[in-house]
């Protein structure tokens, strides 16, 4: 181990001096990424980005985005093309309920129709209709009436189940070079959570730190990587208990203090700052989630 001073014969200790004003958490050339922001946004519960949406916001062309959506009764439902679906509403609503990514559910129509449209997702909406994509192609079905459409991001009963963890804009990409290689990862997250219940409901609110891996695409016209959740590296779980009817909670302000993770492969890896909501008891559902102050960042640290 170096210490100081560094006899001049030391050459050992003069390396490993050098190796730590270059590698450490401080130090030079570092694969150092990171973001901060104050600026308010509601988060989307996009699969792909963007993961928030800012202001400022109105009732026509950027509205708020709820992360659940009762079922709204449909009229028509067509296909027009092989992945792209247009389902048309019963009745105008106020504000187009969706926005472009959003992963909307159709239910009480034939096998075809049926389903959650992720990815691709929502590419356009209006107070009178909707259009998703897939990424699948089918084959043309005729028109269907009835059925409805609907968005919810809340586990019913439970963690897990088919509910995606909820992306948030605070991330940091970085790479491993080797084996020994640590990422130290630190984080902050306010977050004003609205929701609705009818019956009284314990509520369940994780924010976590997930490490995604990447891995490159099959697109040669437009190369890029694809990532899948590879581990979850830090937790932190509130609990609210007996929410019943429409409300707002206090500001959740959770901090993930400089955290380190290694063991991990070489590789192009990509931390998010998910969040994740499920109850136990009632039928509460999240509808929006507001940011506020937060930041992110990931440095590779060399051994």
């Amino acid at each position: 181990m170096a210490s100081y001073p560094v006899e001049a014969g030391d050459t050992s200790g003069v390396v490993e001096a050098v190796n730590n004003l270059l590698s450490g958490p401080g130090g030079l050339g570092q694969d150092f990424s990171g973001f901060t922001s104050f600026e308010q946004a509601y988060l989307t519960a996009n699969f792909r980005t963007p993961y928030t949406m800012f202001g400022p916001f109105n009732s026509t062309t950027n509205v708020i985005p709820r992360i659940y959506v009762a079922p709204i009764p449909l009229s028509i439902s067509q296909m027009l093309d092989g992945n792209t679906f247009q389902f048309t509403f019963a009745s105008a609503q106020a504000q187009p309920p969706f926005v472009n990514g959003q992963l909307i559910d159709i239910s009480g129509l034939s096998s075809t129709y049926n389903g959650n449209y992720g990815p691709i997702g929502v590419v356009s909406c209006s107070t009178t209709q909707v259009i998703a994509r897939t990424r699948s192609t089918f084959a043309i079905v005729p028109p269907e009436s009835g059925g409805a459409v609907s968005l919810e991001f809340t586990s019913q009963g439970g963690p897990g189940g088919s509910v995606y963890d909820i992306s948030t804009d605070c991330n940091s990409k970085v790479v491993v070079t080797g084996g020994t290689d640590r990422v130290f990862i630190a984080g902050q997250l306010l977050n004003t959570i609205s929701y609705t219940a009818s019956t009284p409901s314990d509520l369940y609110y994780t924010v976590k730190i997930t490490r995604y891996i990447g891995s490159p695409n099959t697109n040669l016209v437009n190369p890029g990587f694809v990532f899948t959740p590879d581990e979850t590296a830090a937790s932190i779980e509130y609990e609210f208990l007996a929410l019943n009817g429409t409300g707002t909670l206090p500001v959740v302000d959770t901090v993930f203090s400089t955290l380190v993770d290694a063991d991990i492969a070489p590789g192009y890896y990509w931390y998010i700052l998910d969040v994740n909501f499920y109850n136990t008891t009632g039928d509460l559902q999240v509808t929006t989630c507001e940011l506020a102050q937060r930041s992110f960042t990931a440095q590779v640290v060399k051994q």
